[in-house]
């Protein structure tokens, strides 16, 4: 059969927006090739180190322990452990730390060899340090070492001199210009300070957010709405105080308490909204992340912990996972529980982010390594202690739950390097080589985000308008993005002019499925009206069997009719057309039995009758 004109234009109409947005995914496709060869020549030309393990060594020492910690200082590593002492009556130095040589060999093995305390690291034999040390052990009956630290002007050793972890002694060198460590004191604790939890403010959430109603709740930025009345904790993202319903809901112990009784706090990051909230009589905070790009919630308590801001609010961390502004999160299977955030390591040109966290308590360090660019974080590093040289090399004793004398090593190659021997690195004079790697990073990563927002948003006004404006962001920021070498700049630009024509006819898309919608309501109603009668019926005549026959023949006739209207819901539409049929069914074998009975025809001999 041939498309009529009309029918053909009601098409094109009503597939508009379907091709639009093959248009912006071919752009978007376009716009990655060319992304992944910028990087490949910013690569080629300033070089680039994936983090991957170049080798395994051990370290052998005196005694069995569990390595607590351990520092680089030039070319040895200074270990630090915890043993049993036994009847010894005074603690030296050398029973909790070791040194060792720290050199790779030019097979690509690495001499390990311990050495002795006086020429390997000399302060700590400094009679200062000593008299401090036997005093600690000999005050404290269960002194321990915690942690070692190397800040850029300060040696810290901490101990444990109680009960709990915070009651702590530090001891403290001076790092001098020239690299010489010099021993200060054991009152360091005042250096021994670590980053804020969070890098954004929480704000409270008072009564004068409260909107009354038949289920009141708390309003948080006009944007989402919370409440923990009724028995469970609901997110809703209407302010609607007439129905109960929200985006997510799940249970509080007391199912008796008020709007007034819970906690909550919220953080604005970037585009997400960070909630906090502690039921009335929990000791549990409970905490979730809303995205108005996806309209959704997820729970992650891990922020409880700690969390962090990534590069360019591209998203947040937390311990064990992160979540991105487009929807996008990962959450490892991991304890978080006491792991404070103790630095952020970033690469020289900005690709690469290394967030450290640590649990005091059993000195294990969880290693967070995040790209900016693919917007990927690798899976945890659990460790015993790490230390980072200026060539990048990550030096790690990795997580064991037994004293042992040998002690697994890994060496990572990462791109955490200094500044000054990244500033080594030559370069070709190219343009490229001109813009210089951190901006050429920030721009690849500013165009794999538009890339993404394209390709994994889901379809929403919201989100196309997010990536108008990134596209915008992109080519406001970079100058260099229309260069030759570059070649990026219309590419976009043509990405924003569809990206526009799209936000048109997404429009006309809601529109028409707003009208289906409506649609398939009304004929919901009306079906629920009509089996409602079909069920109370007193079907006693052939009239009512026949009434109530036709009524759901027109019934599937009218939803056999919405089978026509574009983006109408199949699978419902198919669900109110099968129990029509089960009804007209039912209805029809009634009938019949109907029919066969003595008092069917009754009615008809009394007509009969009355004429006769």
């Amino acid at each position: 059969m041939t498309d009529t004109p009309e029918s053909a234009a009601e098409t094109l109409e009503g597939g508009n927006y379907e091709v639009v947005r093959a248009r912006l995914l071919a752009q978007a496709k376009t716009l990655g090739e060319k992304l992944d060869r910028l990087n490949e020549k910013r690569r080629e030309v300033f070089g680039g180190t994936e983090l991957e393990v170049v080798a395994q060594e051990r370290v052998r020492t005196e005694n069995n322990c569990i390595p607590r910690d351990v520092i680089g200082l030039g070319e040895v590593l200074l270990l630090g452990y915890n043993v049993f002492l036994g009847l010894k009556k005074e603690t030296r130095a050398s029973d909790i730390l070791s040194v060792h040589r720290c050199v790779e060999r030019d097979d690509g093995t690495w001499d390990l060899g311990e050495l002795p305390l006086a020429e390997g690291a000399p302060f700590l034999v400094d009679p200062a340090f000593e008299k401090e040390l036997a005093a600690v052990y000999a005050y404290f009956k269960d002194a321990r070492l915690l942690q070692v630290r190397k800040t850029e002007t300060r040696l810290l050793a901490v101990f444990q001199v109680g009960a709990a972890a915070t009651e702590r002694k530090v001891f403290r060198w001076r790092i001098e210009a020239n690299g010489a460590v010099v021993f200060m004191d054991a009152r360091g604790e005042a250096d021994h300070v670590f980053p804020p939890r969070y890098d954004f403010e929480w704000h409270p959430v008072g009564r004068d957010r409260q909107v009354q109603g038949r289920y009141p709740h708390l309003s948080i930025l006009d944007q989402v709405f919370l409440e923990t009345t009724g028995g469970d904790l609901t997110i809703k993202i209407e302010n609607n105080t007439e129905s109960g319903q929200g985006i997510h809901s799940e249970p509080v112990e007391d199912k008796n308490q008020s709007l007034d009784d819970a906690q909550v706090r919220y953080a604005k990051v970037g585009s997400l909204i960070l909630i906090e909230v502690l039921p009335f009589r929990e000791t549990t905070k409970r905490y979730f992340v809303y995205n108005p790009r996806v309209t959704r919630v997820t729970r992650i308590d891990a922020i409880g912990a700690s969390c962090r801001t990534l590069p360019d609010e591209q998203g947040i961390l937390f311990p064990g996972g992160f979540y991105l502004a487009t929807g996008e999160h990962k959450l490892f299977d991991e304890d978080h529980a006491g792991l404070d955030l103790e630095r952020v390591v970033q690469s020289p040109n900005g690709e690469d982010v290394l967030y450290v966290f640590h649990r005091t308590g059993e000195g294990l360090y969880q290693l967070l390594p995040y790209n900016v660019i693919r917007k990927e974080l690798q899976t945890p590093i659990k460790v015993h202690g790490y230390t980072i040289r200026d060539d990048g090399r990550l030096i790690v004793f990795r997580a064991v739950d037994e004293a042992s004398r040998v002690h697994p090593v890994q060496i990572w190659k990462t791109p955490f390097t200094s500044a000054e021997f990244a500033a080594q690195a030559p370069t070709n004079g190219s343009f490229l080589a001109k813009v210089g790697n951190a901006e050429l990073v920030r721009g690849v990563a500013d165009g794999f985000t538009v890339r993404r927002l394209v390709e994994s948003a889901e379809p929403t006004r919201a989100n196309y308008e997010a990536l108008i404006k990134a596209i915008g962001r992109a080519i406001d920021a970079h100058y260099w993005l229309g260069h030759d070498d570059v070649g990026l700049a219309q590419p976009l630009e043509d990405l924003r002019r569809t990206a526009e024509l799209v936000v048109d006819e997404f429009e006309k898309l809601s529109a028409l499925k707003k009208r289906a919608d409506e649609a398939l309501a009304g004929a919901r109603k009306a079906q629920e009206e009509l089996l409602a009668e079909v069920r109370a019926a007193d079907f006693h005549s052939i009239d009512a069997f026949m009434q109530a026959l036709s009524a759901l023949r027109r019934q599937r006739g009218a939803l056999v009719t919405l089978k026509e209207v574009r983006y109408v819901d199949e699978a419902a539409l198919s669900a109110l057309e099968a129990e029509t049929i089960e009804h007209f069914d039912r209805t029809s074998r009634a009938c019949v039995s109907f029919l066969l009975g003595e008092d069917a025809l009754a009615p008809i001999r009394t007509r009969l009758d009355e004429i006769l």
